[in-house]
């Protein structure tokens, strides 16, 4: 076991969010959460990532909350993620019966063969199996944790305290992203055995196309950058169309241009809906392009000074290298379909329709196969019932009129941004454990019981009879926990 200068600064830094207030170790868990290339701790192949170290510490402090007060679980929360329970029993479902009647006959690719055509095997109990399942069982837990805790929440801070959390999220990787961009061109120095710290994942920084360096920032490759920056670029939108501010004004243009500077088919991907987000609210008038005259301030117009001069000189540098980025544009959008790794995700996405005939709609076992979307990966995993199962969770977090305006905040921006993920994730990227995804599905959920102010059921241990229903007039209220 090895601790890199990683887990030197963030362990000290996790065990002090751990006991800080909620909204700070909110804060820390979605910055922590962008560095998943990084690690805390290395053994052997493995490493575990700073979000999930910090992930299992407030775990254990949302555990020892729930002892103090005599074992009360939210039902509101619980009630919520029904669908998602009904989902987890369904895996273990599903690989006892794979490995009943399709072990040994049915030909997966698992995550750790990286889309190698050749390493295709015949499916048998592998440890990506163990692993998923832990992860899930993880995920939920801290969906449930982040309801729990926003549960005890000031009522109307909750918004607050999400949105300050997202933008830390958003800033640090941005500042990040342009550190290395200024590194990559020999400007400053940049700590990339810092961000790139994790045995389990190839070194993927400082790529380059035709002599132009592609970011990725604290993430593991451009396309990765191109999946959490799609759900930022769309956040950013919804707390535009909101309210035009300087802030918002600057975070949707630091995230375009990071999506732009990444070059991978997923940001060009995450680009394209942002425009057509953008097209659909100016024309239902949901969005301004400027604000009102009432509205303007003085911050407003710097950042959109600033923005324009930023503007002219990226469109210099367009200019200048414009032979190239012809070249790069071709490559990743329109011959993308003649290339390797294109060929190998389209055997992977083959071979998971012919996993879910084989095994008659059941599927093969959550981590068995891994195809280039999670759609596909679900659906050749778990069958059609998993994927109607985790939709069903996700529509209920999505539908249109599950977010209303809370005391003045409209909760839109935090439905857009998992919607950007999850459109990602349709196309792209078929991992399940992703913590940014559950991230933002534990803050939608946590904002929907928020808004709740009827009496509260909650559940606790009874002295004779397993568990009983008590009821509490208004949530438990703590300022700061």
């Amino acid at each position: 076991m090895t601790i890199p200068v990683t887990g030197l600064l963030l362990i000290p830094l996790g065990l002090l969010l751990t006991v800080m207030p909620w909204r700070f170790a909110l804060i820390g868990l979605t910055v922590f959460a962008t560095m998943s290339p990084a690690a805390v701790v290395n053994v052997g192949n493995f490493g575990l990532q700073p979000g999930y170290y910090l992930v299992l510490l407030l775990l254990g402090r949302t555990a020892f909350q729930s002892m103090t007060e005599g074992f009360v679980f939210d039902k509101r929360v619980l009630l919520r993620m029904l669908p998602l329970f009904w989902f987890i029993a369904l895996t273990f479902l599903v690989l006892f019966l794979a490995l009943c009647l399709f072990q040994g006959n049915t030909q997966t690719l698992p995550g750790t063969s990286g889309f190698k055509t050749s390493l295709v095997r015949s499916f048998q109990l592998g440890r990506e199996n163990f692993t998923q399942l832990f992860y899930l069982i993880i995920n939920t837990c801290l969906i449930y944790a982040t309801g729990y805790n926003g549960a005890r929440q000031q009522p109307g801070e909750l918004p607050k305290i999400w949105h300050r959390a997202v933008t830390s999220a958003l800033v640090f990787a941005v500042i990040v992203c342009a550190w290395q961009f200024a590194g990559l061109n020999g400007v400053v120095a940049f700590p990339s055995d810092f961000f790139y710290s994790n045995a389990g994942y190839p070194r993927s920084e400082s790529q380059a196309m035709l002599g132009l360096f592609r970011i990725n920032g604290p993430f593991e490759e451009p396309s990765v950058l191109g999946y959490n920056f799609t759900g930022y670029l769309l956040y950013a939108w919804g707390c535009y169309a909101q309210r035009p501010s300087g802030m918002s004004l600057a975070m949707v243009t630091a995230c375009i241009l990071c999506l732009l500077i990444s070059t991978s088919t997923t940001a060009f991907a995450g680009l394209f809906m942002f425009f057509c987000l953008a097209c659909f609210d100016f024309c239902t008038g949901r969005a301004r392009l400027l604000p009102r005259k009432d509205d303007m301030t003085l911050s407003y117009v710097l950042v959109a000074a600033a923005i324009s001069a930023c503007i002219a000189l990226f469109v210099v540098e367009v200019a200048a290298n414009w032979a190239a980025i012809q070249i790069i544009l071709q490559y990743t959008l329109f011959d993308k379909t003649g290339s390797t790794s294109f060929q190998e995700r389209s055997f992977a996405d083959l071979l998971a329709f012919r996993i879910f005939a084989e095994t008659y709609g059941i599927g093969i076992g959550l981590g068995s196969h891994k195809a280039n979307s999670l759609f596909l990966t679900l659906l050749s995993n778990l069958g059609l019932v998993g994927v109607i199962l985790f939709g069903w969770f996700l529509w209920r977090l999505l539908r249109p009129r599950a977010m209303p305006t809370v005391e003045g905040s409209c909760l839109r921006p935090f439905q857009l941004g998992l919607a950007g993920l999850l459109a990602c994730h349709l196309f792209s990227n078929p991992n399940l454990s992703v913590l940014a995804f559950w991230l933002g599905m534990g803050g939608l959920l946590a904002l929907q019981v928020s808004q709740v102010r009827r009496p509260l059921p909650v559940l606790r241990p009874g002295p004779a009879r397993g568990w009983n229903i008590a009821a509490h007039d208004e949530p438990r209220v703590q300022a700061s926990t």
